[in-house]
């Protein structure tokens, strides 16, 4: 009866559009009230405390205020045009940069939507002055900024180990080689489309690679991925090293990001201080000859200069913090909610209900894991990535352990159908991203230009990212056929269990 009227309850307020966690928490108190009875108001408080004290989860507003500090000071957009310098050559052109540029801002952001929302606001107008099929681009896009929670730091995997409580140093690197053959997966499936239909991406021009001055542009031009560099350092490093755990390489992180964002944004006061260190100490003898006047005709920042200055960084910083309260106020509220219903399904046994039922179809690990990738993509296209985890997981924990599955390989396949929920029609939130700035690119360009901005529906958007989740379905079916791609990594450095 219970199970019935809770599932019946949670599809009900789904499809009305409550906010889930409204819906999730609205979901526990109800099925409380009438099926149990523990006093609901101290169990509300209770798990509020419990959940939102629990140290690991400090990280993940620090991981998505790294994210957002990276986003607004245009780390994202210098490393885009490093990346295609190097592999414009490619069929498909610059819609692998896309992917390439989307993967490394993951290994710093964690964040899926901070990372979809950086270079797609950076590439999309360059991109419709080339004449690309905007739907392969957008497309592109989404599928992209989804490897931001699988490969490390990962605001998922956090969730999820804390929810599974399994190690989230294993986590971390059991989503590297996965998230690293999914860009791959995906750069292959754009060459193969380029080549079927040539109007998809027009030939690009760039440095030849047979010239010296070709390599001295492109080598010069990677000084642009530095700031990437030293924050994948900072956070993945400190973690991997035994210096910091994750809510402390977090920290961390957010400590380089905004180093970096303050020096990226405060080039009128650094760069006559720099001149004037180069002339001070010589120094300037090894600047090529191009640079040399500039670096001689800097002015000493004078008060004007100060101020914007200071007023620039304190826009970047104040956005960054206010969008980023917005995001944690929005992801703990749904942990709380979550964990209430976990509680509550617990307490009224459904938990070990639907544990006793997967059970006795007497599935093997393998089989029961095909019936949950059938699940959440069916999930997957009505419910939000994040609210399908935190509702699911605490669910199935109990019959995963029963069936001896590997909770690491298992939160692999999870996060790769979380980011399927991402991009999938029609209610995955990376779509709905895109979309609107995608409709901010068109309100610029149309004003610019003094013209009216055109219309665009978000079926594009759809359309473009359907082959990009038939990519995620191959490198679904490689883990499970292949295990070692997950384990081997995490097995090598931290031993096997």
């Amino acid at each position: 009866m219970a199970i019935g009227v809770a599932f019946g309850l949670m599809g009900a307020f789904f499809m009305a559009g409550l906010y889930v966690a409204a819906a999730l928490g609205c979901l526990s108190l109800v099925i409380m009230y009438f099926f149990s009875d523990a006093p609901l108001w101290n169990i509300m408080a209770n798990k509020a405390w419990e959940s939102n004290t629990s140290f690991i989860l400090v990280a993940v507003p620090l991981f998505v205020l790294m994210g957002e500090l990276m986003n607004r000071s245009g780390m994202g957009e210098k490393m885009y045009q490093v990346i295609s310098k190097w592999i414009f050559f490619l069929p498909g052109g610059l819609i692998h940069t896309n992917i390439v540029s989307c993967a490394i801002f993951a290994a710093c952001s964690g964040s899926s939507v901070a990372t979809s929302a950086t270079i797609s606001r950076v590439s999309l107008p360059s991109f419709r002055q080339r004449g690309y099929s905007e739907r392969m681009v957008i497309g592109s896009l989404a599928a992209g900024g989804t490897l931001g929670i699988l490969i490390p730091p990962s605001i998922s995997l956090i969730i999820y180990g804390v929810l599974v409580e399994e190690s989230i140093g294993r986590l971390y690197l059991a989503g590297f080689v996965p998230g690293i053959l999914l860009a791959f997966v995906f750069m292959v499936m754009i060459a193969i489309l380029a080549l079927v239909w040539k109007d998809m991406a027009p030939k690009e021009e760039g440095a030849s690679f047979k010239t010296v001055a070709g390599w001295v542009d492109r080598i010069v031009s990677l000084v642009g991925l530095l700031p990437m560099v030293a924050l994948i350092f900072i956070v993945l490093g400190s973690i991997y090293a035994g210096i910091a755990t994750p809510s402390e390489a977090a920290a961390f992180g957010v400590s380089g990001a905004f180093v970096l964002a303050v020096l990226m944004n405060s080039q009128g006061v650094t760069a006559p201080l720099l001149s004037k260190f180069l002339l001070m100490t010589g120094l300037i003898n090894v600047v090529p000859d191009s640079f040399k006047e500039e670096m001689r005709s800097q002015r000493q920042p004078d008060r004007a200069v100060w101020l914007a200055t200071l007023k620039l960084n304190g826009e970047i910083v104040q956005t960054a913090f206010i969008s980023t309260i917005r995001t944690t106020g929005m992801i703990f509220l749904i942990i709380l909610a979550a964990f209430t219903l976990s509680f509550a399904f617990a307490r009224l046994g459904i938990s070990q209900d639907i544990a006793d039922q997967i059970t006795s179809w007497d599935l093997s690990p393998t089989m029961l894991v095909l019936v949950l990738i059938v699940f959440y993509l069916i999930l997957g296209t009505f419910m939000e990535s994040f609210a399908m985890m935190v509702t699911t997981v605490p669910i199935l924990l109990p019959t995963l352990e029963q069936a001896g599955v590997d909770l690491v390989w298992f939160g692999i396949i999870m996060v790769i159908l979380v980011e399927a929920a991402l991009i999938s029609p029609p209610e995955g939130i990376n779509l709905y991203v895109l979309h609107g700035v995608r409709q901010d690119v068109d309100r610029e360009q149309a004003a610019l230009a003094n013209e009216i901005a055109k219309e665009s529906t978000i079926a594009d958007v759809w359309i473009g990212v359907l082959p990009f989740m038939a990519c995620m379905g191959i490198v679904v079916i490689l883990v499970m056929l292949f295990p070692q791609i997950a384990l081997w990594l995490p097995d090598l450095v931290k031993g096997s269990r």
